[in-house]
């Protein structure tokens, strides 16, 4: 091995250049931390000390009494405009896509009244979708629609059709602005098994506004994987 890298990262780089040529693919175990010595010839101190730099760029996850595992693609989100996860995905050369898990007319909550200006009497869409990439969970989102807005939205598969597209092309509502809250936050059970990750891994909580003008045409909540997701904002 070069002595001009100190040992740490000259293992750093053989592990991430194995994985950036498919060697270790997304999901896939690394060896172990006594394989690993053996295959570059240094201490275990030293493996640990790479394991933790990969661990840190998210590159692996490692699970406490199971091993390393490779995390895949990050993506980045500029927050400075309107977005399209779609878009954003296939930026990448990956393959997006949506898993509906559900959707249901709901008499609004109190919640629901206090986020969206909704009257106890009306009605909503509860809209509850997986956003994937190469068949991979990234992101979960509940989303609610005013009824008054998009009456008959139950009948669409948003297996295959955009969202706001129907909107646009059904009911004649483009998307003029929007707002986003982001919180840091960990995953709960229920979110761990549907972004396969684990409980209480890094994640991050959004709440999107979106408009028609003045009108707040939807309301999600999304929660996106803390290691395959990160969102920036662009500074003027």
């Amino acid at each position: 091995m070069s002595e001009k890298l100190p040992l740490y990262y000259q293992v750093y780089k053989g592990i991430h250049s194995r994985i950036k040529a498919g060697e270790y693919k997304e999901g896939d175990k690394i060896p172990s931390e006594r394989k690993l010595c053996e295959q570059f010839g240094v201490s275990r101190i030293t493996v640990r000390e790479a394991l933790d730099r990969l661990e840190k760029d998210h590159v692996i996850k490692r699970e406490h009494g199971k091993g390393s595992f490779v995390l895949g693609s990050q993506y980045t989100q500029f927050l400075n405009e309107l977005y399209s996860f779609k878009d954003e995905i296939e930026k990448n050369g990956d393959e997006a896509s949506t898993k509906m898990l559900s959707i249901k007319l709901i008499p609004s909550t109190t919640f629901l009244q206090e986020k969206m200006n909704l009257k106890p009497y009306q009605y909503v869409y509860e809209l509850k979708r997986l956003r994937l990439s190469n068949d991979v969970p990234l992101i979960y989102e509940v989303s609610y629609l005013p009824m008054r807005f998009c009456e008959g939205l139950e009948q669409f598969d948003f297996n295959r059709v955009s969202l706001y597209e129907t909107l646009n092309r059904h009911y004649g509502l483009q998307i003029t602005n929007a707002c986003e809250n982001l919180t840091a936050s960990k995953l709960s059970k229920e979110h761990a098994k549907l972004l396969n990750g684990v409980v209480d891994d890094s994640c991050m909580f959004i709440e999107r506004f979106s408009y028609v003008d003045e009108d707040l045409i939807e309301f999600t909540q999304s929660i996106a994987s803390g290691h395959k997701y990160k969102y920036t904002v662009q500074l003027m």
